[in-house]
């Protein structure tokens, strides 16, 4: 049996990620991480939290916008086109104050390598869908875009600049 990494609080292992990129980050509680980072469309804030009674590690991006009660319909009709084309995470929508959120949890391994690996790529992952669909919650909430056209039109690369 590996003691080596017996009392590992993977919420360590999500802090050293996160200051590998050089993003701001604090620490509520030990089992507690939140970071907050500029990309292309918005200001992100990414939540980290650790529950030993199960072994898991809930990791969540939320978005700078909110979505009123009068459109949850549409953002709910939204992410469930988006969901079906995930592979990793799932995106859904506060009810209380309407905020669009990726999420995935990922069951702990007692190697911090393989856990920081992994934390690793799912940063990437779900920066990286959270990009990808921004537009079309924009597009929903902004522009009164029905769904199915706001995902059709993130099949449209921009290439050049007009």
């Amino acid at each position: 049996m590996d003691t080596e990494n017996f009392d590992l609080n993977p919420i360590d292992v999500a802090e050293e990620v996160i200051y590998q990129k050089k993003w701001n980050f604090s620490r509520a509680a030990d089992h507690e991480l939140v970071a907050e980072i500029a990309s292309h469309w918005c200001q992100y804030r990414l939540y980290f939290n650790w529950s030993e009674n199960i072994s898991a590690m809930s990791f969540t991006i939320t978005f700078d916008m909110c979505f009123p009660q009068t459109k949850f319909m549409k953002a709910y009709e939204l992410i469930g086109l988006i969901n079906e084309r995930l592979w990793i995470g799932h995106f859904d929508i506060t009810n209380k104050n309407g905020i669009p959120a990726y999420r995935h949890t990922v069951l702990s391994l007692s190697d911090s390598y393989l856990l920081h690996k992994k934390l690793e790529d799912l940063v990437d992952i779900g920066i990286y869908e959270c990009e990808k669909y921004y537009p079309s919650f924009q597009q929903v909430l902004f522009d009164d875009i029905i769904p199915q056209q706001a995902v059709r039109n993130i099949n449209f690369e921009v290439i050049g600049r007009a």
